[in-house]
């Protein structure tokens, strides 16, 4: 992906800026799979301009219609970049980004504004707006004419949250051809302030896994997708301590998957993974339950728990006491505990020196890993390489 600075250069002039520029409207194959609320693209009405559209020298514009507005702004990747107003009301702004999924929020003087004629995503703890550009990398997660497996949306009682939850489940082609057969299983997570519905939606994982499936790249396997910003309560409110997912994972997940699905009930047929913070539910996990897993994934994220007792940590605490990297001292048990061992990261992800102190602990602790560098930041075109190159290295005879 190519970035530009906020002070990129605009077309057009202020006045009227836009106007005899010739737009076409973008038009994806990838509709289909990236619109949540309709499964077409969502057409704007008559006098209403095509939001997303691309110019003569291929570049992506947005444009919004907002008469009576002072200032429009999109913010995309936390910098934000000021729309140009043209004629009949039309504010334009060039796209900051070229290829891949990119979530964005735009600002109407100063107020978040949801737009309904692009596809509608979940981050950052709300709906957003989210636009993908085509990409020539892009191909490993594309919907083809192979054989798919099935997305279901599933219902538990969790006793750790003491409400019902829901889960996403993907299960490969053949599940259903073979039900005698136990597959492998992969407990799959996503960062703060997402859901359980990311590695499906924005990481298109189904997609994924059954081109590898098809290419004949990967053991079939199921996967578990939960929500990891856990609730409980707090008087007479709820509140998101995601420290308890160690319990949620142990105590209602994974029974509840196997009482479920024909996955598998041994460490041999049991993975898990995340990104940022479900890498670092992960590696607490992991490290203290090393005889459920035999492979860990630590995607975009951490060993070192330095989230309990920061700014984005909804529980009031000091910080954590880092117990699970006791696991790491004992260099014989770590030798035995994972087959797999996959740590990655976007080359200019802003937690990249988190990601080289933990190169120290493995390091120390003699651990051995599959360790990746990716171009990119911390976003869903740098996790959705995470997955595809995790997934050809677990579960292998």
């Amino acid at each position: 992906m190519l970035y530009t600075s906020r002070g990129m250069a605009f077309y057009g002039l202020q006045k009227g800026y836009g106007d005899k520029m010739n737009f076409k409207r973008v038009e994806f194959s990838e509709d289909i799979t990236a619109q949540v609320l309709a499964f077409d693209a969502v057409l704007p009405p008559e006098g209403v301009p095509d939001v997303l559209v691309q110019d003569e020298e291929g570049a992506y514009w947005l444009r919004i219609k907002a008469p009576k507005a002072a200032k429009v702004q999109l913010e995309i990747n936390t910098d934000l970049y000021d729309f140009k107003k043209g004629g009949d009301d039309i504010w334009c702004v060039r796209l900051p980004v070229t290829g891949g999924l990119h979530y964005i929020h735009l600002l109407i003087d100063g107020t978040l504004w949801l737009s309904p004629y692009l596809p509608i995503g979940y981050g950052y703890s709300r709906p957003c707006n989210t636009i993908a550009l085509p990409e020539e990398s892009g191909s490993f997660y594309g919907l083809r004419d192979v054989p798919h497996g099935k997305l279901i949306r599933d219902y538990f009682y969790a006793s750790v949250t003491g409400r019902w939850e829901s889960c996403m489940i993907y299960t490969p082609p053949c599940y259903e051809e073979a039900p005698e057969e136990i597959f492998p299983v992969l407990y799959l997570q996503h960062g703060h302030g997402e859901n359980e519905c990311g590695w499906s939606a924005a990481g298109r994982v189904p997609f994924i896994l059954d081109n590898l499936i098809a290419a004949g790249k990967c053991t079939p396997f199921a996967v578990v997708m939960n929500n990891g910003m856990v609730q409980k309560k707090a008087g007479d409110n709820r509140i998101v301590d995601f420290t308890l997912f160690d319990r949620y994972l142990t105590e209602d997940i994974i029974p509840f998957a196997e009482r479920r699905y024909r996955v598998g009930r041994s460490k041999e047929k049991r993975a898990m993974a995340g990104l940022s913070m479900g890498s670092l539910q992960t590696s607490m996990a992991g490290f203290r339950h090393p005889e459920l897993f035999s492979a860990l994934g630590i995607f975009s994220g951490f060993l070192y728990d330095w989230i309990q007792g920061s700014e984005i940590d909804m529980v009031e605490r000091g910080a954590g006491d880092n117990s699970h990297l006791a696991f790491l001292e004992d260099r014989e048990k770590v030798a035995k505990s994972f087959r797999i061992f996959f740590r990655a990261i976007g080359d200019k992800d802003p937690f990249l020196e988190y990601f080289k102190e933990d190169d120290v602990r493995c390091e120390k602790s003699g651990i051995r890993q599959e360790r990746r560098i990716y171009e990119g930041i911390h976003d869903w075109n740098v996790w959705r390489q995470c997955i595809r190159d995790f997934a050809q290295l677990i579960f292998r005879p």
